[in-house]
């Protein structure tokens, strides 16, 4: 990752942002958007919607703005090195102690805007506070979907895994067009463990529109715990498959699956979603006390 997409995510990491208490991070996205001139608006629960381009269909990638960390306006973005890897984590910048720096979802965030940048026709939702349970995806705009031909976010934990399905079901069909075009191109970035995750936003975006999604590996470890981290090579190579999606895919729609979640599939995610809000261990990581 070059320097100047580098300091843009440190940028974007060390803005503090919680479930409900997300002003921050929408102050600073209305600022990039205004001062790049792109075309947003923002409901009034917070939720960003940004359109560039014209087209039939539209590629739309997704982030939510809010993380599990509580606002720690002493939050400082620690860079490191080890095993030929940069590692980004956060810190108390007073006592030095490990302070959570929300890659999740903040990596999807970064992403999103280096999506809107690179690419000429794209859409971009930024949703509030999806930790809590979707709350601003429940309420996605129709209007801006309507043209939306599929939808990718980036909200999957470290750099090898995606969500096959959300709460059951299935993101897209593997056996159909959007999956033949995605597979082998999502392997080759070495995104091997496709799992099944209890939800983010774009479960509500296939529920409710019926288009095919992924949802990416972002390049955040120990997610949901002080000690949370972000691998910077992973981030840019899930910017890479971006990219190559969005090249075989091109500006066209994608029908979402037909397949609705069992009584048993319910209850396994259920689970799943206990398990998600379960604390990793505590070992202190690279050394901070």
């Amino acid at each position: 990752m070059n320097e100047q997409k580098l300091n843009r995510l440190k940028e974007v990491l060390s803005i503090p942002t919680y479930s409900r208490n997300e002003y921050l991070m929408i102050e600073y996205l209305e600022k990039v958007l205004t001062e790049k001139g792109y075309n947003y608006t923002k409901d009034k629960i917070g939720n960003i919607y940004v359109t560039k381009g014209e087209a039939e269909f539209f590629p739309c990638f997704v982030a939510h703005t809010d993380t599990v960390h509580s606002i720690n306006n002493r939050l400082k973005v620690v860079e490191l090195k080890e095993d030929n890897k940069t590692i980004l984590t956060g810190v108390d910048s007073e006592t030095l102690k490990p302070s959570g720096i929300g890659g999740d979802d903040k990596c999807g965030v970064f992403l999103c805007l280096e999506m809107l940048d690179t690419l000429d026709n794209v859409k971009v939702a930024l949703f509030v506070s999806e930790e809590i349970g979707c709350l601003g995806s429940r309420e996605a705009d129709p209007e801006f979907f309507k043209n939306v031909g599929y939808a990718i976010q980036y909200d999957s934990p470290e750099g090898d895994t995606m969500s096959m399905s959300l709460m059951g079901n299935n993101l897209f069909e593997q056996k159909s067009d959007f999956g033949n075009k995605v597979g082998s191109l999502i392997l080759e970035h070495g995104i091997e463990h496709w799992a099944r995750h209890p939800y983010t936003d774009v479960w509500q975006i296939m529920e409710k529109f019926n288009i095919s999604c992924l949802n990416l590996a972002a390049g955040y470890h120990r997610y949901h715990t002080a000690n949370e981290y972000v691998v910077v090579e992973e981030v840019e190579n899930s910017f890479e498959l971006g990219l190559k999606l969005h090249e075989v895919l091109g500006e066209n729609y994608y029908v979402g699956t037909k397949k609705r979640p069992t009584e048993l599939d319910r209850m396994i995610d259920k689970m799943l979603i206990m398990e998600d809000y379960e604390d990793e261990d505590d070992d202190i990581l690279f050394g901070f006390e």
